[in-house]
């Protein structure tokens, strides 16, 4: 499989060097949620991940540290608009149910939460054009899932020739993976120089195959 455009605007190096995205490319077959996989989940990796914030500040966590200096750095405050791993580790420490979505969307909030990082998972049926990761300008914004217009000044999105589609907050309608979409990107939104992104993207081809059925995955830094 071929790898797909990505690129990081150089600018954002200059408020932020720890800047970094981890991309996997896949082909599957979209499924409904997976009793094997929430058995997984529910029995040994959350509970693991909940052991492991237990007690601790959002700006301790691995991950999550990083995703919340970067918001600062860039001008937003991640208390009011947080990030998504943070939302979704927010969920498993209080107990609550993670949503259940589908085959891909669901290891994609697996990676996340083992992880600390925010991830997106996009249909690349739906993207037109090479990929950037760039700064959002005054009155640039989109539709979120499961929310309404979301003003994204001063976040850093991904984009497309047609306009911004993804964030570590939360992603746009556009692009999101349904049952329609085979050809996958997965980004992962890294803001730390010290965690290793090599390791973690290959832990994530291994888990989209076993539970998401990924087919001729590759992986890359950028």
């Amino acid at each position: 499989m071929k790898y797909y455009d990505v690129t990081i605007d150089k600018e954002l190096f200059s408020v932020y060097p720890e800047i970094r995205l981890g991309i996997l490319r896949f082909h599957a077959n979209v499924k409904a949620p997976d009793d094997l996989f929430w058995n997984y989940m529910n029995a040994e990796v959350l509970p693991q991940v909940r052991s492991c914030v237990e007690g601790k500040e959002w700006s301790e966590i691995p991950g999550i540290k990083g995703s919340r200096s970067a918001y600062k750095a860039f001008g937003r405050n991640p208390g009011r608009y947080r990030v998504s791993s943070e939302a979704l580790i927010r969920r498993v420490r209080r107990g609550d149910e993670l949503y259940h979505i589908n085959s891909v969307v669901d290891v994609n909030n697996l990676v996340s939460v083992k992880s600390g990082l925010s991830v997106g998972s996009y249909d690349l049926g739906q993207i037109h054009g090479a990929i950037k990761l760039r700064k959002a300008e005054h009155g640039e914004g989109y539709t979120g899932i499961g929310k309404d217009f979301l003003d994204m000044e001063n976040m850093l999105v991904l984009a497309d020739d047609e306009g911004i589609f993804g964030s570590s907050m939360s992603d746009s309608t556009r692009a999101m993976v349904t049952d329609s979409a085979t050809d996958i990107l997965v980004v992962i939104y890294c803001f730390e120089n010290n965690i290793d992104l090599d390791t973690l993207l290959c832990d994530a081809e291994d888990a989209f195959e076993r539970f998401a059925g990924a087919e001729n995955a590759e992986h890359w830094i950028v």
